[in-house]
C-alpha cells in the first residue's frame, strides 16, 4: 500500500495446525495487525478432515469444526471473535455438513460476513441445495478462477484432483442464487501459474463468453468483496 498508492490490501489467518488449528488465540492476534489489515478467518484447508479424506486417504483423519453437526466450543469462541471484530468468516475445506452448522451458529452469534470457500468444487463439495441453504442465511458462495483450470486435463498436476467449476457454472449459480450471493475470485499465486491480474482478465472474458452481464460481473468481483471487507466499492 505504501509502494502503490490507491490500493487496499488485507490479510487473514488459516486455522491449520501451523497456528494451532481451531485456535481462538490465533484469531485474536491476527485481527490486531497494525492498521486493522487482518480481516479474514479461514477454517482449516489442507488439514481439514474433508480435504484429507477426499484428496489423500479415505480413512485419514483431519481437523473438524463441527463434529456430529455440533459446533465445537473452540469454533464457537472463534465465531464470537469474528462477530465482535466484524471480521470475515471463510469456511475453508471442511465438510458441507460442518459448513451448514458453522454458518447457522455464526448467524446466531451476529457474524455478518461469510464466504463459502470455493463451495461448488469437490472440496468442500456443496450441492446446489446446500448452497441455497447457506445463501439464505446470508453467506456468499465463492467460485475461484483456479477452478476454471482444474480437472483431469489441468495444466498443473495438483489441479487434476479437483473438479472443474468454470464460467458455465458461474452462470448457473447466478440463476440459482443471484449475483449478490456469488463471489468470483482467482485463488492464484502458485508457482508456474499466471499472475492475478491475468487471471482476473481471463475469468472476465470467459464469463462474458457465457453471456454473463457486466453488472453481474461487477457485483461478483468488486461489490461483494468490498462489502465483505467493509469497504465502499468506488465507481
Amino acid at each position: 500500500m505504501k509502494v502503490v498508492p490507491g490500493i487496499e490490501v488485507f490479510g487473514g489467518v488459516v486455522l491449520n495446525k501451523a497456528v494451532g488449528g481451531i485456535n481462538p488465540d490465533a484469531v485474536e492476534w491476527m485481527h490486531r495487525i497494525y492498521g486493522s489489515r487482518g480481516k479474514v478467518v479461514w477454517l482449516p484447508t489442507f488439514e481439514a478432515d474433508k480435504h484429507v479424506k477426499t484428496l489423500s486417504k479415505p480413512d485419514a483423519v483431519g481437523l473438524t469444526v463441527a463434529p456430529n453437526g455440533q459446533v465445537s466450543p473452540e469454533m464457537e469462541a472463534i465465531l464470537k471473535i469474528i462477530a465482535r471484530e466484524n471480521l470475515v468468516l471463510a469456511t475453508g475445506h471442511v465438510h458441507p455438513e460442518e459448513i451448514i452448522a458453522v454458518v447457522k451458529k455464526a448467524r446466531e452469534l451476529g457474524v455478518k460476513n461469510i464466504v463459502i470457500t470455493h463451495g461448488l468444487t469437490n472440496v468442500p463439495g456443496l450441492s446446489m441445495a446446500q448452497a441455497k441453504q447457506v445463501a439464505e442465511m446470508g453467506a456468499v458462495i465463492e467460485i475461484c478462477f483456479l477452478q476454471f483450470l482444474a480437472g483431469p486435463n489441468a495444466p498443473l498436476a495438483f489441479l487434476t484432483h479437483w473438479t472443474q467449476v468454470n464460467a458455465k457454472h458461474v452462470a448457473q449459480a447466478l440463476k440459482e442464487l443471484g449475483a449478490e450471493h456469488v463471489l468470483v475470485s482467482t485463488d492464484l499465486g502458485q508457482s508456474s501459474n499466471m499472475v492475478h491480474p491475468d487471471g482476473v482478465e481471463t475469468a472476465i472474458a470467459a464469463m462474458k463468453k457465457e453471456g454473463i452481464a457486466d453488472a453481474d460481473i461487477d457485483t461478483m468481483m468488486r461489490k461483494n468483496p468490498a462489502r465483505l471487507l467493509g469497504m465502499k466499492a468506488e465507481g
